[in-house]
């Protein structure tokens, strides 16, 4: 049986191809690996926000029950009653 071998050209062809594709998978996994990260950091944003909107509801009802409903100008501090 004779035997068959690639030219160097189709043989170089596969070779670029393997590279290539162990490329794409280092590629992947670095992306793989931020978007874990951004994972965390998103997570700790949500607890941070959850955070800032509980303390922002108890302030707002302290003040409510301090000096009742109304809206308050944020430049003087003069709050204008609501009915």
């Amino acid at each position: 049986m004779e035997k068959k071998v690639l030219t160097q050209e189709e043989l170089q062809n596969l070779k670029d191809f393997q590279t290539r594709e162990e490329n794409l998978i280092v590629a992947f996994g670095q992306i793989a690996y931020q978007q874990q990260t951004l994972d965390e950091q998103q997570d700790k944003v949500i607890e941070e926000k959850e955070k800032f909107e509980k303390e922002r509801a108890e302030f707002a009802l302290s003040l409510t029950s301090k000096y009742g409903n109304g809206t308050i100008n944020i430049e003087t501090g003069e709050i204008t009653p609501t009915e």
